[in-house]
């Protein structure tokens, strides 16, 4: 049971009140960015009205507050994710927070990486550069499903190093069973990355329970501003880090001769951070609290059943989500006399917002759908079955009128 009104929610995100080319705003491009709601927008014009100063340097009075409330974000998202404070650094983004661990662990020649093809570019293109340096990647495969090749974690290369995967697929939606995965690797003594992006926002998460050694998400797809992401790290995992960055706050003490760096987080914290997106990120945790990740996930469940039943009725239409055992709120699909990018801009002149084309998960898109692109809607809590309706009653229109 949903303890929650979706109407009375989408009264606090003053941008579902729009209306685009003269018709009321659909926004179902969440799997890119969501919308904010008053607590979030309001919250940030205060830090900068009444907080703002640099945290952890300075001990005038607007200083201290600046601290405290950084501080007091960290303590917010560790307890989100079940973690430790001290475990949780600051970036930009997921991209950011991969890319942090592909510089800090201490790869090998001959070494290896197993990613997916299931991944976003951003849990690809770093291993891909390491390859550069000798460093051998592996590409865990999908069956028809669109289910990882789960052997491929039980039999993988003595030389694996880490192994990463996403949560959940920013293109079909699948959910990836990462505990197991996690679990696989620690069994070979491999590390494990879990790319959170497209989950965090959706359901409870437990690093603890997981078992992940790296866990990566960003701020502006739940809620939180753009600029602000979290990766955490396992405490017993850090020590076998080197720096990513280097300059002020990440240091004991620096002499000519000798520098003893910080100790976690503060290690690959380097320079000054996103306050304000920090502070802002535990808002919009506030606001996920307050109306339930269990409620969340149950609800986009009913949403998402509401519109693969309403897809039936669509003519010509193929979907490549939803395939399955577990799925997240993404559809992703083709119809088949026209490009994705027309239905993008033809559903746009109706006011519904999608994304099309590779949606940065090329080599899945080319090599196993051998599409030249997708079209995707990606919901949120803050939609209705209302909103389905409209979607797909906008996609028999584009078919009557251009198909």
């Amino acid at each position: 049971m949903v303890n929650f009104d979706v109407y009375k929610i989408r009264e606090d995100f003053p941008i579902l009140k729009s209306k685009v080319n003269d018709y009321p705003l659909v926004f179902l491009d969440n799997g890119a960015t969501s919308q904010k709601p008053r607590r979030v927008i309001d919250g940030i014009k205060y830090f900068y009205e009444n907080i703002n100063a640099n945290p952890m340097r300075s001990i005038h009075h607007l200083a201290e507050k600046a601290t405290e409330a950084y501080v007091d974000a960290r303590e917010k998202i560790a307890k989100f994710i079940n973690a430790s404070p001290e475990e949780i650094v600051f970036v930009r983004n997921t991209t950011e927070a991969i890319n942090l661990v592909s510089f800090a662990l201490p790869f090998k020649r001959g070494e290896r990486v197993a990613t997916t093809y299931l991944e976003h570019h951003s849990n690809i293109l770093p291993w891909l550069k390491l390859k550069e340096n000798g460093l051998g990647v592996d590409f865990v495969d999908v069956d028809e499903n669109f289910d990882l090749d789960m052997d491929y974690y039980k039999e993988m290369p003595a030389e694996t190093k880490l192994v990463t995967v996403a949560h959940e697929s920013n293109v079909t939606g699948t959910i990836n069973d990462v505990k197991k995965i996690c679990s696989l690797a620690h069994s070979s003594d491999t590390l494990c990355l879990v790319d959170a992006a497209q989950s965090a926002p959706h359901m409870k998460i437990d690093v603890n329970d997981m078992g992940a050694d790296f866990l990566a998400f960003s701020g502006h797809k739940m809620l939180g501003p753009l600029g602000i992401g979290v990766l955490y790290i396992n405490k017993n995992v850090a020590p076998k880090l080197r720096t990513f960055m280097t300059g002020g706050e990440m240091i004991k003490s620096v002499k000519i001769n000798k520098v003893e760096y910080a100790d976690m987080p503060s290690f690959f914290e380097a320079g000054t951070q996103n306050v304000e997106g920090a502070y802002g990120l535990g808002l919009a945790i506030d606001y996920l609290n307050g109306v339930g990740l269990n409620n969340i996930e149950s609800y986009e469940k009913g949403l998402m059943a509401h519109l693969y039943q309403s897809s039936k009725t669509i003519k010509d239409i193929d979907i490549y989500s939803g395939r399955s055992k577990k799925n997240g709120a993404i559809f992703a699909f083709n119809l088949k006399k026209l490009h994705p990018h027309d239905i993008a801009y033809l559903l746009d002149k109706k006011g519904i917002a999608i994304r099309s084309g590779f949606h940065c998960a090329q080599p899945f898109i080319e090599d196993k759908l051998h599409l030249e692109g997708a079209a995707r809607a990606s919901m949120y809590f803050y939609n209705t079955k209302e909103e389905m309706d409209a979607f797909v009653n906008g996609l028999k229109e584009i078919q009557v009128e251009y198909g």
